[in-house]
Order: structure tokens, then C-alpha cells, then sequence
């Protein structure tokens, strides 16, 4: 059976594995994210050869931030890697290996791990939406990648939802949920409850419920702009607090109260593989190349 390493690349980190072509992950490891080109270049390299020692590997995905031209692997916006911005990773990479590398962004990736892996595995047109720093979106119609003309399609976190036309990016997301939940409580960043506990709080505490309640607002916004416009047959939600029941109790409420949502709606589910969605989907597409090329 062919193996394949993949990467995710993250702005904190960088989380790599080596996944058959099942799927299955036999090995995974993580290090920082480097802050300069030379280190990235020495840590990837490093990892693929100790990889190398110990399993024949075929080909490697790379899942990265930013805009992606799949195609000639230049990186127009490298997310929070800007040493990287303009550089061709399909050039970079082949100085680092001599086997065949796959790149595309990130949350396509996650989109892909969740239609090979996942929550996404018995649909064909779907939307995947993860919810972190920012925003980010993957399209999938008819089975695979819709990348739009420039390389930008599911750039949700543009979208216009706050009340003063705030991007999702800056209100939705749940780095705005934690700001606007912290305003609420008035409390320090290092004060803030996480995850089930700060859902909890918000049973008795007015203030914070009006706060979790108007960020619902915002995301369901954009989720309805988002299913108005690509008809899927499902929206799968990402990032760590996709896991709160709450949140779709909250989004429902708000759904139901907007024009037009009885005919619209589609069930709104959390995706099934956390971070291991992004590797996955780059090992899909490194996958899929690769037959492409032995055809």
C-alpha cells in the first residue's frame, strides 16, 4: 500500500503524519512554526528524510494558509507565514525532495479530509466553515474542490454580518466570540472560561447571553448568505468550538427567524476530524495527483 506524508501548516503550528492510502495515519508528530524561509526549509526537510528512513513514501500533501494556485504552487498570501507571500511552493519544495509535493490552502484541505474521512464522506455538494482565528471556507460540488477564478472561493470571513458591516472574520469567528464574551464579563484574556464552562455561564449572566447571542446573530448570517448562494446539501462547521451542542441550538433559533429559511434550510452538523481534516486532504489530493500521473 502507497504512503504519502502530509503537512498543515499552521501559524502556531506545524502538524504532519504519514497516512496510507486508506487514510489511516501511522505516524504523527508537530513542531513550531518557523519565522524565517531558512528555518521552514530545515524543519520540513528534516522531517520528510526521518519519514523517509523508516517508510517508502510516495508523494506529500501540504496543507497552507492563504491563497493557493494548485496548479503552478505560487502563494499570492501565505496567511501568518508572510515570509512566504509570492513564493512558489512547488520551487521551493523540489530544492527540499525529489518526491512529487502537492500544495493547497488549508481549509480546502479540511474540506477534503471531511469528504474522504468525515462528516462530509456520504455528500457531493457541501460547504465546510471553520470557525478559529479567522474564518475559512471550503467548497465542494460534485465531489471536489470549487477554487473559483483567482484561487479565493470560500473566503468567507469577508462577508459583511456585523451590524456596522463588519466581516465575519472580525464578529463570527471565534476569536470574535472570545473578545465580545470577555467584553461582557470585563474580565482579562487570561480570566476567560473556555468551551462548555463559558456556555454554562451564560445561563445567569445576562450580559454575556446578550453577548453569545447577538455573535450567533453574525454567524448565522453568513452561514444563510453562504447556503443562499451554493444550494449545498450540508453545512459542516470546524475548529474546536464546532464541538458545543449550544451552538447549533443558537444558530437554529436565529435561522428560523430570517425570509426565505424554510426553503433554504440544510442541516448544519460539526466536522468529525479535527486536526486531522487538513493533513488528510492534502494526502487526497497528493493522492489523487499522483494516479493522475501514472495514468
Amino acid at each position: 500500500m502507497r504512503l504519502f506524508i502530509g503537512f498543515d501548516v499552521g501559524g502556531t503550528h506545524i502538524k504532519h503524519g504519514v497516512i496510507d492510502e486508506d487514510g489511516n495515519e501511522l505516524a504523527e508528530d508537530q513542531f513550531d512554526t518557523p519565522e524565517d524561509e531558512e528555518t521552514f526549509r530545515q524543519k520540513w526537510r528534516e522531517v520528510v528524510q526521518a519519514y523517509q528512513k523508516d517508510h517508502e513514501i510516495a508523494a506529500i500533501g501540504v496543507s497552507f494558509p492563504g491563497h493557493i494556485n494548485t496548479h503552478t504552487g505560487k502563494a499570492a498570501k501565505a496567511g501568518a507565514l508572510d515570509f512566504l507571500d509570492d513564493v512558489n511552493l512547488y520551487d521551493l519544495f523540489a530544492e527540499l525532495t525529489d518526491l512529487p509535493v502537492t500544495a493547497e490552502n488549508d481549509a480546502n484541505c479540511a474540506a477534503l479530509g471531511e469528504l474522504w474521512r468525515g462528516a462530509g464522506r456520504d455528500y457531493q455538494h457541501f460547504v465546510c466553515i471553520t470557525l478559529g482565528t479567522g474564518i475559512g471556507g471550503g467548497i465542494v460540488v460534485e465531489g471536489d474542490l470549487w477554487r473559483g477564478s483567482h484561487y479565493r472561493a470560500g473566503e468567507f470571513g469577508v462577508i459583511p454580518v456585523g451590524n456596522n458591516g463588519e466581516g465575519m472574520h472580525e464578529v463570527a469567528s471565534a476569536r470574535g466570540l472570545m473578545e465580545a464574551c470577555r467584553r461582557a464579563l470585563a474580565v482579562s484574556e487570561e480570566e476567560m472560561p473556555k468551551g462548555e464552562a463559558l456556555f454554562k455561564l451564560m445561563e445567569n449572566d445576562l450580559h454575556l447571553r446578550e453577548a453569545v447571542e447577538e455573535w450567533a446573530r453574525f454567524l448565522a448570517r453568513g452561514i444563510y448568505s453562504v447556503i443562499s448562494m451554493f444550494d449545498p446539501q450540508v453545512v459542516l462547521i470546524g475548529g474546536g468550538i464546532s464541538e458545543q451542542e449550544k451552538i447549533y441550538q443558537l444558530l437554529d433559533r436565529k435561522l428560523q427567524s430570517f425570509d426565505e429559511w424554510e426553503a433554504l434550510q440544510v442541516p448544519i452538523l460539526p466536522c468529525e476530524l479535527g486536526n486531522q481534516a487538513g493533513r488528510l486532504g492534502a494526502v487526497w489530493l497528493a493522492k489523487q495527483a499522483l494516479s493522475r500521473r501514472e495514468a
